[in-house]
């Protein structure tokens, strides 16, 4: 087994076995040879570099992040390591991509840890800061944490360093692990918000400067929140109450259930610029109920859903229920694209667009 034929993959920990099989759809080889911690596995590809290169197109489900591991380093719970750490790193063919002028971040995670020999002596935020500084100096390289065009990518056991570097578009996310935070603020109404944020980020999607929104399962206001905020006017579907914070300039709180105002809206001939929705149910419901919001979906608008799983069981498969839903959704969508984004739970986000006329 060559080093060069190794990756780290993340996933969320109930999807990581998808994920897997749909790397291994990419080429045929990969196997995960050693789960290092909750949701993060060490994998074995026939080419790790071209597997990350055609995963970065692949438009992958439940693959978070990946990193290639161009280097195995040996541990000894010291301060020791980082020096060990850092020579590895320069010593590797890919170090080349620390150009002048290049944009770049060093990002460490840590697992397995090993409570009986009390905290490490040093933090990831230590060896990144450490590392960041000398390579700057020694290639003229800048870091840039939130943009970094090369990632310098650090996975630490209690015993191993695992180390690679590749350009960011083959990590699948800039983020550490994929794992994208946004800071809470004052008015922030539900840690929901944070799912939008990331699917607007992730997709690369921007809200029209002014239109016309409809939140489907709104409450508490979470979305809406976000939504008003981009200058967009709302109705807000749910028959319990929104945060008082939302009741603004722009806000129409329909206190009913989605299904039935649809029916309403249909009738009315209604037309949304953006439809959302974040509502429990089953995916495949969601995806009927998004069908129907066609009819009130201009014809360059867009919708973004939540898409609910069950968990994996004997005889559930949350896989086979997904796909039962994106079928769904093709009926009446030409664009459809999904990803189980880092703030998603047992849930993945869809963007779905140019609605399909019946004939």
């Amino acid at each position: 087994m060559s080093i060069n034929n190794l990756c780290i993959v993340t996933a969320h920990p109930e999807f990581l076995q998808p994920a897997i099989e749909e790397l291994r759809a990419l080429d045929p080889e990969v196997e995960s040879i050693d789960e290092l911690a909750a949701g993060i596995t060490l994998c074995m590809a026939a080419d790790a570099s071209a597997l990350m290169q055609r995963a970065a197109s692949a438009h992958l489900v439940f693959t978070r992040h990946l990193a290639p591991v161009q280097e195995a380093v040996s541990l000894n719970y010291s301060e020791k390591d980082m020096g060990k750490i850092a020579l590895a790193i320069a010593e590797l063919p890919a170090f080349r991509l620390l150009e002048r002028g290049i944009h770049f971040a060093v990002q460490t995670r840590f697992a397995r840890i090993d409570k009986e020999r009390g905290p490490r002596p040093y933090s990831g935020g230590q060896l990144n800061q450490a590392l960041a500084e000398a390579f700057a100096e020694e290639t003229g390289a800048i870091e840039d944490i939130k943009k970094p065009e090369v990632i310098v990518s650090i996975l630490c056991t209690m015993t191993t360093a695992y180390i690679g570097i590749s350009k960011a578009e083959e990590n699948l996310s800039a983020w550490p692990g994929g794992a994208r935070h946004y800071a809470q603020t004052p008015d922030q109404i539900s840690r929901a918000e944070f799912k939008l944020l990331e699917a607007l980020e992730y997709f690369g999607i921007s809200l029209p400067a002014r239109g016309k929104a409809l939140d489907l399962g709104a409450a508490p206001g979470g979305w809406t929140h976000i939504l008003l905020d981009a200058g967009l006017s709302v109705v807000a579907v749910d028959p319990a109450n929104l945060d008082p914070r939302v009741n603004r300039p722009g806000l129409t709180h329909y206190r009913g259930y989605a299904e039935r105002y649809l029916e309403e809206a249909i009738q009315r001939r209604s037309r949304f610029d953006l439809i959302v929705n974040d509502m429990r149910m089953d995916a495949r419901e969601a995806a009927r109920l998004l069908n129907k919001a066609a009819g009130c979906l201009r014809p360059d608008g867009f919708i973004i859903s939540v898409l609910k799983l069950p968990h994996r069981t004997d005889t559930i498969d949350p896989q086979a229920t997904l796909n039962e839903a994106l079928k769904t959704l093709r009926r009446r969508y030409a664009l459809v694209q999904v990803h189980q984004l880092f703030h998603n739970r047992q849930e993945v986000t869809a963007v779905a667009a140019q609605p399909i006329k019946h004939a």
